[in-house]
């Protein structure tokens, strides 16, 4: 394993500026930079070598020893899981570097880190990461892993082409009277799918930028790209789908990842950036079927914790109105509820939808918008026939209007705010197409799924909020009343109460149903012997957050000892330590 120190020897440091995203280099220098800052607060190590020989790094942050930071409340932030996921590498390392700069100048955050541990992937996928800055760009969600895409028994044998030349893999649209698409009549640089009910016939197909290399009359439908490790973890894993792993865990990154989970069972909060969400909107509740048959959807019993956190999330960014969510089938997200019983966020840091929606006008209290209103005007004119009523004419052209109306509004934003993010179709002589029109151009890579590198650093921002609110929002257990009664000579009952200060409670109730979150123990420093009542260890049900309790009650027989240790064991809560101070109690005191 190459170590941090080495990094720093073979790499300068992290140039500074403007906000632009970075490659996996460029990351290495980064995370190496800031382990040197910040020795005593920052550990970062090799979680995983790619296939390509890179690194996928693993940054541990919070103050203390080395025995304590793994015992205590625990949050993962997991980024680059997926190759088009460039602002989650971006936005976990701005945040590491905030989060450390504030332990200096900052007491709540510096307390903070002094009882919880963070832990961090920016990348798990760095060799897909590097096709952003590889010629040409072509967007890819898996790494490098040879496989046949088409089953023809070939592998990798048709990848696209920059047929224009301008450094880019894009689309195609090319003219055929098989196609499905027609121009969209309100704008001429976006196709949609032709409506046969409304005598429309279909002029153009759709395809991606290349040539049909295995002549099979397929386009680029076996190109590089391999396994999307945001598709290859065991719940809901789809055997054979595409950009799925040769089987869950499949790669080393996504192995050592899930190693990396069970070795560390104090992670209470987890959340991944990607392409799954479950913060912009909230997700589909179920009553729980128990041990009897796997859970589809979250446990109603959970569901006000994922309706708070996305409620919180929506406010930190600015979004008035939930959207639209999407979950995909292996994501590690899934599997880290379903599977692990642990509350895990995932999020989509930006999109072209959530530009539209951050851009729409809003009201203030007298009324007034206070941005303009980018809502898409109706068209002027209609295809309708004129011999039609009035209102069949009307009713035809909302529907035309609606119709793509979504392509529209994005392809507007990218004309206000990135213009370049769009290539005009050009046209060009095609070999597998001869005597046709052929153009090339549409939207470039990554551009529809991260945003222009001049939004990145408020995006960061946000995103760093949020975060360290949720790093807050751990269990946490401590120790409330501590009552000890003399019964009889040497013999005494006890009660310990159990307080969880967190937000969350010390195991969610998936978590309680998986069993893989350990109930919150209590253990007397006692033989078993001296125990009358009750045992030397004692397991608690699940401790609320926001101030609830539990209390343990036993009796012991102890003749030669003033004071008795005892601690309480949370997995996701912490640890803490007491003393029962028996000479102080006398039976007068009852």
């Amino acid at each position: 394993m190459l170590s941090v120190s080495l990094v720093l020897l073979l790499a300068g440091a992290w140039a500074r500026g403007a906000a632009e995203y970075g490659s996996p280099q460029s990351l290495d220098r980064q995370l190496a930079d800031l382990a040197r800052r910040e020795p005593n607060v920052v550990r970062v190590r090799e979680l995983a070598e790619s296939r390509e020989k890179r690194r996928a790094w693993l940054v541990e942050v919070g103050l203390g020893s080395d025995t304590d930071r793994p015992t205590r409340p625990a949050l993962l932030v997991v980024a680059g899981i997926e190759g088009n996921d460039l602002a989650g590498p971006f936005t976990a390392v701005a945040w590491l570097e905030r989060l450390t700069a504030q332990a200096r100048t900052d007491p709540p955050v510096a307390e903070m880190l002094k009882k919880t541990t963070i832990y961090a992937v920016p990348c798990l996928n760095p060799d897909a990461l590097e096709r952003f800055f590889a010629s040409p760009r072509v967007q890819l969600s898996g790494n490098n892993m040879p496989r046949d895409d088409d089953h023809d028994g070939f592998v990798d044998e048709d990848p696209g082409e920059d047929l224009n030349g301008d450094g880019a893999i894009t689309q195609m649209r090319v003219e055929d009277r098989e196609g499905e698409y027609i121009p969209d009549p309100n704008e001429s640089r976006l196709l949609v799918k032709a409506d046969p009910l409304q005598g429309e016939r279909g002029a153009w197909k759709l395809l991606p930028e290349g040539i049909d290399n295995d002549r099979d009359k397929h386009w680029n439908e076996d190109g590089p790209g391999g396994a999307n490790f945001n598709r290859s973890f065991p719940y809901n894993y789809r055997y054979f789908a595409p950009e799925v792993g040769l089987h869950p865990v499949g790669d080393d990154e996504t192995r050592a990842l899930a190693d990396f989970i069970v070795s560390h069972p104090n992670i209470g909060i987890v959340l991944t950036y990607g392409a799954a969400d479950n913060l912009r909107g909230t997700p589909k509740a179920a009553k729980s079927p128990g041990r009897s048959k796997p859970m589809e959807a979250v446990d109603e019993r959970d569901m006000g914790y994922f309706e708070v956190m996305g409620k919180l999330y929506r406010k930190v960014i600015g979004l008035d109105k939930e959207m639209e969510t999407v979950s995909e089938p292996g994501t590690f997200s899934d599997w880290m509820y379903f599977h692990r019983g642990r509350l895990s966020l995932a999020v989509r840091p930006w999109d072209a939808a959530l530009a539209r929606a951050l851009a729409k006008p809003k009201k203030t209290e007298d009324g007034k918008r206070t941005t303009e209103d980018e809502e898409e005007k109706p068209a002027a004119g209609s295809s309708s026939d004129p011999n039609d009523a009035k209102g069949d004419r009307k009713s035809a052209r909302k529907e035309q209007e609606k119709r793509g109306a979504e392509q529209r509004q994005d392809l507007a934003w990218f004309d206000r705010h990135a213009p370049e993010a769009f290539v005009p179709w050009q046209t060009i002589e095609h070999p597998d197409f001869p005597g046709r029109r052929v153009e090339v151009g549409g939207y470039r890579p990554f551009a529809q799924t991260n945003p222009p590198a001049a939004l990145l650093a408020g995006i960061a921002t946000q995103q760093g909020d949020f975060l360290t609110e949720l790093a807050r929002r751990l269990p946490r257990i401590g120790i409330g009343k501590v009552e000890c009664h003399l019964l009889a000579e040497s013999i005494y009952e006890i009660e310990i109460q159990v307080v969880n200060s967190g937000f969350l409670p010390t195991a969610l109730a998936h978590g309680e149903t998986t069993q893989e979150v350990y109930p919150t123990r209590v253990i007397v420093d006692l033989e078993p012997a001296c125990f009358l009542a009750g045992a030397r260890t004692t397991s608690l049900p699940a401790i609320r957050g926001s101030g609830g309790t539990a209390k343990v009650r036993c009796t012991i027989r102890v003749a030669d000892r003033s004071q008795v240790q005892f601690q309480v064991v949370s997995m996701l809560g912490g640890r803490a330590e007491g003393t029962i101070e028996l000479l102080k109690t006398t039976a007068e005191n009852r």
